[in-house]
C-alpha cells in the first residue's frame, strides 16, 4: 500500500517530496483523478518531482501510483454504499436496507436537476388546481402531499385508482392545471395514460418515477426520478417520500409560511377540537350512567345494537 511506503521513507523525504506525500495521504480522493502536473501544480511543485515520487516508492512510473489510489477510492465506496453480507438475521436484514435507503438518497440528491425542481416549485406554488394520482404503494404517499399542500391553502385533489374518477379530472383539466403521476412500477399504465391525456389537454405536468425507464418519464413534461432499490419484494418509499417533503418545504419558504404561523393554526384548532371533546363527555357520562341502572352487574341482558335494539 502506497501509504505505507510513504511512512517508511517519509523522514528522508526533501520538503518538495514530502508536499507531495502529505496531498496523496490527506487528499488521495481527489489526486486519484488528477495527473501528475496537476498534483504538481496544486502542491506547487515541479511535475517531473511527483514522478519521481512515485518511482522511489517502488513503481515503476506515476499511473501504476494512480491506479492504486484509484483502488483505495473505489474500497472506500464499496464500504460505503455496497451492503456487505447477506446474513437473514432480522437486524443485517434491516441494516442492509438503511444501507439502501442511505444510497437511493444520496443518489437522488446528487443527480437532482436544480432548473427542474425550481420549475416543478414554481407550478406547485402557482396552478390554480393541482391533481395527484399515485400508482399501488405510492397512493398514501400521494395523498400526504395532497394534504400538506392543502394546507398552504393550494387546491390539491387526490385522484383514486377509480377509471370513473381519473377521467372526471380529465374532463374539467385546464391548460394552467398541474397534473402530478407517481409511477413506482410499469405494472401499471394509469398514471402515465392520466399524464398522457392530461398533456395533450395542454396542462403542465410531473412524473416522479423510480425509473427514467418508467412509461411515466416518457410522457411526463417534467421528470424527477426517486430511486427504490432496497432488500427483499417491496421497493422502497423512501426517496419518494423525502422527494415529496422537499418540495412541500420549498413551496411553504416561497409562500412565506413561517413556522409561528404553522403553530398558532395548528394550536387554534387543536384547542377547538379540544373544547368540543370536553362538551361531550357530559353526554357520554350520563348515557353509560343509564346503561349501567338498566343493566346491573351480573345481568344477562344483551348489550344493545347499534340501532337502539
Amino acid at each position: 500500500m502506497y501509504t505505507e511506503m510513504i511512512r517508511e521513507i517519509y523522514a528522508e523525504l526533501s520538503p518538495g517530496y514530502r508536499k507531495i506525500a502529505d496531498y496523496l495521504i490527506n487528499h488521495y480522493r481527489d489526486a486519484a483523478f488528477m495527473t501528475a502536473s496537476e498534483i504538481g501544480r496544486v502542491t506547487g511543485v515541479d511535475t517531473a518531482q511527483v514522478v519521481r515520487l512515485a518511482q522511489r516508492l517502488g513503481y515503476p512510473g506515476f499511473p501504476e501510483l494512480i491506479a492504486e489510489i484509484q483502488e483505495k477510492v473505489k474500497r472506500d465506496l464499496q464500504k460505503v454504499y455496497e451492503p456487505t453480507g447477506d446474513e437473514r438475521r432480522p437486524a443485517a436484514i434491516v441494516q442492509r436496507t438503511l444501507t439502501h435507503d442511505r444510497n437511493n438518497l444520496e443518489q437522488m440528491r446528487l443527480h437532482l436537476d436544480a432548473p427542474t425542481i425550481e420549475r416543478v416549485v414554481n407550478l406547485l406554488d402557482t396552478a390554480p388546481r393541482i391533481f395527484l394520482l399515485g400508482e399501488g404503494n405510492t397512493s398514501f404517499v400521494a395523498e400526504a402531499f395532497a394534504n400538506r399542500l392543502l394546507a398552504f391553502g393550494i387546491s390539491a385533489h387526490l385522484i383514486s385508482g377509480e377509471l370513473a374518477a381519473q377521467a372526471a379530472a380529465i374532463a374539467v383539466a385546464q391548460p394552467a392545471d398541474l397534473f402530478i403521476g407517481l409511477g413506482m412500477t410499469a405494472l401499471s399504465p394509469n398514471a402515465s395514460v392520466f399524464l398522457k391525456m392530461a398533456r395533450a389537454i395542454g396542462a403542465h405536468t410531473v412524473g416522479i418515477v423510480s425509473a427514467m425507464t418508467s412509461p411515466v418519464a416518457s410522457t411526463a413534461e417534467y421528470v424527477l426520478h426517486a430511486p427504490t432499490v432496497t432488500v427483499g419484494l417491496l421497493p422502497s418509499l423512501t426517496a419518494f417520500t423525502a422527494l415529496l417533503h422537499g418540495l412541500t418545504q420549498a413551496v411553504a419558504i416561497m409562500r412565506g409560511y413561517s413556522m409561528a404561523d404553522w403553530a398558532v393554526r395548528t394550536g387554534n384548532f387543536l384547542r377547538e377540537y379540544a373544547a368540543a371533546l370536553r362538551a361531550q363527555i357530559p353526554d357520554i357520562e350520563e348515557i353509560v350512567r343509564a346503561y349501567s341502572a338498566a343493566h346491573p352487574a351480573g345481568s344477562q341482558t344483551d348489550a344493545p345494537t347499534p340501532d337502539g335494539g
